[in-house]
C-alpha cells in the first residue's frame, strides 16, 4: 500500500515561490496499476521524483508498506529506494556500456558479485525479450528496444514498485502498445505495483486500474478507469478522454437541432454486457419517442466493451423525460447535453 499524505512542494525563484504540489492526497493498492495524468506542468514529474524522494518533499508524507520515506536516514533511504524501481522517459543509459552491462549497472552498484549480478542481468534481459541483444550498445537499439532495456535495469533490484516517468512517450504506436504490454505482463508475474505518469489517455486506457488526473498540482478527479471514461466530472478529463474517443458533435449540427425541434440530446455510455442490450428500439417502441443516433463508438477498456451513443431524442417532453428516465433505470450513464 501506498499512502500519500498532505504532500506540498514550493520551488523557491527569483519571481516568488512556486507550489509545484499543494496538498496532495493520494493511495494505491498493492498490485495496481495507478496512472496519474495530466498537462505539461501539472505537476506530474514532480510527484513521481518525490515519491522515491529524488524531489525531497517540502512538507507532507510518503509512506510505502506502512514506511515512511520522509523520516528515513540517509542509510536506510538508500536501502528503500532498491526496491523502487524507475523507468525514464529518456530510457537513461550508459552509451558506453553494453544491454548487459547496462541491466546490470544497478546491482554493482549495490555491491553484488559479478557472476550473480551478470546471471540475474541475463534473465532480465530474457524476461523482457531482448536475449540476442545483449551485447549490443545503446547506439544500435530502437527505441522501444531501449525502453526494454530500461525496464530490465527498473526490475535489477526486484522491486515492490515500479515507477513509470512519461515511458511511452517518446516511442512509436507499435512501440508503445508492446511497452505497454509487457509492463501488464510483468505486473501478473512479479506481483508489481506499477505507478504510471502520462499525458497520453489511450496509454491509460490500456493498461491503467485506476487513474488520477492532476492540474496545477492537485488531483482534481481520480477513479477507476471505466468510471472515469464513463462520467468524466472535469473539464479537463473530458478533454483528455476525447483524444482517445471524441464524441462531440460539429457546432453546426448542434445549432440546428436546437433550432428545429422540441427534445433533448443526451449522451449514453454503456459497459460491459450492456453494450449488447437493444434500450434504443425497446425506448422507441414503448416511449413514443424519435430517436437519432448522431454518434456512436463501441470502444474496449481492458477487454470490456465500453460503449458511447449520442441520442437526438424528439417528441413530446413528457415522453423523453420518461425515456431518459428509463434509460437511467437500465443503469446506464446518461448526461444531458444542454451546453454541447
Amino acid at each position: 500500500m501506498i499512502r500519500i499524505e498532505s504532500l506540498t512542494k514550493v520551488y523557491k525563484a527569483a519571481q516568488g515561490d512556486i507550489e509545484a504540489i499543494k496538498n496532495l492526497n493520494l493511495e494505491v493498492d498493492d498490485g495496481e496499476i495507478f496512472g496519474i495524468i495530466g498537462p505539461s506542468g501539472a505537476g506530474k514529474s514532480t510527484l513521481i521524483r518525490m515519491l522515491n524522494l529524488l524531489e525531497k518533499p517540502t512538507s507532507g508524507s510518503i509512506n510505502i508498506n506502512d514506511i515512511n520515506l520522509t523520516e528515513l536516514s540517509s542509510v536506510n533511504l538508500r536501502e528503500a529506494r532498491q526496491k523502487i524501481g524507475m523507468i525514464f522517459q529518456h530510457f537513461n543509459l550508459l552509451s558506453s556500456r553494453t544491454v548487459l552491462r547496462n541491466v546490470a549497472f544497478p546491482l554493482e552498484i549495490a555491491g553484488v558479485s559479478k557472476k550473480k549480478r551478470l546471471k540475474k542481468a541475463k534473465e532480465l534481459i530474457d524476461l523482457v525479450g531482448l536475449g540476442d541483444r545483449e551485447n549490443a550498445y545503446p547506439a544500435q537499439l530502437s527505441g522501444g528496444q531501449k525502453q526494454r532495456v530500461g525496464i530490465a535495469r527498473a526490475l535489477a533490484n526486484d522491486p515492490d514498485l515500479l515507477l513509470s516517468d512519461e515511458a511511452t512517450s517518446s516511442l512509436d504506436p507499435e512501440s508503445t502498445k508492446s511497452i505497454l504490454e509487457l509492463l501488464a505482463r510483468i505486473r501478473e508475474e512479479m506481483n508489481l505495483t506499477i505507478i504510471l505518469i502520462t499525458h497520453e489517455m489511450g496509454v491509460i486506457k490500456d493498461i491503467c486500474d485506476r487513474v488520477a488526473v492532476i492540474e496545477e498540482g492537485e488531483i482534481i478527479e481520480k477513479g477507476s478507469v471505466f468510471d472515469i471514461f464513463a462520467e468524466p466530472k472535469t473539464p479537463l478529463t473530458k478533454k483528455f478522454i476525447s483524444a482517445v474517443i471524441d464524441f462531440n458533435l460539429p457546432p453546426g449540427i448542434v445549432k440546428h437541432l436546437k433550432e428545429e425541434r422540441p427534445g433533448e440530446m443526451v449522451r449514453v455510455s454503456f459497459v460491459g454486457e450492456k453494450t449488447h442490450q437493444p434500450y434504443i428500439s425497446y425506448l422507441v417502441k414503448h416511449y413514443s419517442v424519435d430517436a437519432n443516433i448522431l454518434y456512436g463508438n463501441i470502444d474496449e477498456i481492458q477487454g470490456v466493451p465500453f460503449g458511447t451513443l449520442i441520442l437526438d431524442l424528439e417528441g413530446d417532453l413528457e415522453n423523453v423525460e420518461n425515456s431518459i428516465a428509463y434509460l437511467k433505470s437500465e443503469g446506464l450513464n446518461v448526461e444531458v447535453l444542454d451546453n454541447v
